[in-house]
């Protein structure tokens, strides 16, 4: 699928580092969806990633998913009831807070896990295929850097 690039000041707006980035990640993250639906799990879309790659064993507050996928509490909570009504998902209440519910995986959801865990090294051959193995564990290396460098730049921002 080709990159849709938006019009600015009637042109199209300049790809950028970020974009590129986020772009990769949507097809990678879109075959982990086909190999899901080629699987029996063909209700499981890329959005579904914010709650699953955040989501713990023992379950989750809506409000900590959200957090942990910087998305607000309201979409998180759509995506989750969504992922209820398919099976994927439970709340049951919360044993340490009797006003909170807990976020929990079902076996359908623990079965989405483990697979996309299972496509992880598909994702990684892939990357090495097209640059090497060489540049791939350089370019895992120089993301971990970059990721660091910016988390580092943004919580001294908002210290001040």
């Amino acid at each position: 699928m080709s990159m849709v690039r938006p019009m600015t000041f009637g042109r199209r707006r300049p790809v950028n580092t970020i974009v590129l980035l986020r772009e990769a990640f949507r097809e990678l993250n879109g075959l982990v969806v086909i190999r899901l639906a080629e699987r029996g799990h063909g209700f499981v879309r890329p959005a579904h990633g914010a709650v699953f790659q955040y989501l713990d064993d023992t379950g989750t507050t809506v409000s900590k998913l959200a957090e942990r996928a910087q998305m607000t509490k309201q979409a998180m909570a759509e995506l989750v009831q969504y992922l209820e009504r398919h099976g994927y998902l439970l709340r049951v209440p919360d044993p340490g807070d009797r006003r909170a519910k807990l976020v929990q995986p079902t076996d359908a959801g623990r079965e989405v896990i483990a697979i996309a865990q299972e496509l992880v090294p598909e994702a990684e051959q892939l990357v090495a295929d097209v640059i090497g193995p060489q540049r791939a564990r350089a370019l895992r290396a120089d993301l971990e850097a970059i990721r660091l460098a910016a988390a580092t730049q943004s919580q001294g921002e908002s210290a001040e």
